[in-house]
């Protein structure tokens, strides 16, 4: 076959595929993480709960979710590959004996996210998990014209 003729169908191929979708983090992911933190903190202080404290794994593994959500303009608890909370754990290697997810979209800031969290009652449950210690936030920006961010939040106790 032709040079040509194979760079072709190549490019054909290619096209068909379409773009790969790079995860778009907010610029200000950081602060917004913090922002969450502290709000979430101070909802679990007045219940007389621990604080949390913020897991590299368990923010791997918000992150991936909050990416997969944003690529799909979704909110599921449910990964594209069919993954859950548990399987993504797993591959964030984090060993846990409790773990609890909220997802959320469109909220424009950390505290609108936790303060719409509050208002319902099972990510509410989720927030004041008593036996969570550790918490990880993973915020992503689905691709134009949706352009909304997606909020993963995940608590848990490690092994």
């Amino acid at each position: 076959m032709p040079l040509h003729t194979t760079l072709t169908v190549l490019l054909f191929c290619l096209a068909l595929v379409g773009p790969a979708f790079a995860c778009n983090v907010p610029g200000n992911a950081k602060a917004l993480q913090a922002e969450v933190l502290t709000n979430l903190n101070s909802e679990r202080k007045a219940q007389g709960l621990a604080p949390l404290k913020m897991s590299a794994k368990l923010t791997k593994a918000a992150q991936g979710h909050a990416c997969d959500n944003a690529k799909r303009q979704s909110i599921s608890h449910t990964s594209s590959d069919g993954g859950t909370l548990k399987t993504r754990l797993r591959k964030a290697g984090y060993a846990f004996r409790t773990a609890a997810e909220n997802t959320g979209r469109g909220f424009a800031s950390g505290t609108r996210a936790v303060q719409w969290w509050m208002n319902s009652p099972k990510h509410r449950d989720n927030i004041l998990l008593r036996k969570a210690r550790e918490v990880g936030i993973g915020i992503a920006v689905s691709p134009a014209p949706d352009s909304k961010l997606h909020w993963i939040l995940v608590v848990g106790a490690g092994r």
